[in-house]
């Protein structure tokens, strides 16, 4: 899959301020492993659509035919006017991460560059999934908000075991849960994209998460 890696938002994940000037070494490392990442890992994704169907009392979204429900205040704000879902899921694959540990016996520094090149790597690939998922609704005339995960806000993380059950993403590209529910591989992703027929209405996607609307928003290693 080609896609173009952003630099500032490598440096964003590193924690590097704005105009803060990098070594010689830093910036021939970053290129490197932007360039080693798409080399080494193995992105793929999946996603399937579904009507939707809010619960205004109990704040709640059902996926219609499946027995997926999206429960909580932020979800419903999120999705309450939208016609359809969108369940995206997403991973770079093992290979990266055994990449990952391998710097860190050796050199930190790497280990630490390339874990936030993966960061904007499956950042880029869910954009790509977006594309493909606005083309395939794009006779109906839907419009896409931004993406919503599992664990964010007040949508209770739990739910990735069913999210997984319904895109079947452990056979489709490789995604497990552990008992914590923790995604492996770890650079892996589970997002929910409302469809809406209303621009008005639909929230269009952002370049960054509304922090504002998120329960970790005052911990996140990634906000500014």
């Amino acid at each position: 899959m080609e896609v173009l890696l952003e630099k500032k938002e490598i440096l964003r994940y590193l924690g590097y301020r704005r105009k803060q000037e990098l070594t010689p070494e830093v910036e021939q490392q970053i290129q490197q492993l932007m360039l080693e990442v798409m080399q080494v890992a193995n992105p793929r994704y999946t996603f399937l659509i579904f009507p939707c169907q809010p619960n205004e009392s109990k704040q709640q979204i059902q996926v219609v035919g499946t027995d997926l429900l999206l429960e909580g205040k932020a979800i419903y704000s999120h999705l309450k006017n939208a016609k359809k879902v969108a369940l995206l899921a997403a991973t770079l694959g093992l290979e990266v991460e055994r990449q990952i540990r391998k710097y860190e016996l050796t050199e930190m520094s790497r280990a630490m560059i390339l874990d936030a090149c993966c960061v904007e790597y499956i950042e880029k690939i869910c954009d790509l999934a977006e594309c493909v998922i606005e083309q395939e609704v794009a006779t109906e005339h839907l419009i896409l908000n931004r993406r919503f995960s599992p664990g964010y806000g007040d949508l209770p993380i739990e739910t990735q075991a069913k999210f997984l059950a319904v895109t079947d993403a452990t056979r489709r590209i490789g995604i497990n849960l552990s008992e914590n529910f923790l995604m492996t591989p770890r650079k892996s992703v589970t997002a929910i994209i409302g469809l809406f027929d209303d621009e008005a209405v639909a929230r269009p996607r952002r370049k960054r998460p509304a922090c504002n609307d998120c329960s970790m928003n005052k911990i996140c290693e990634y906000r500014r």
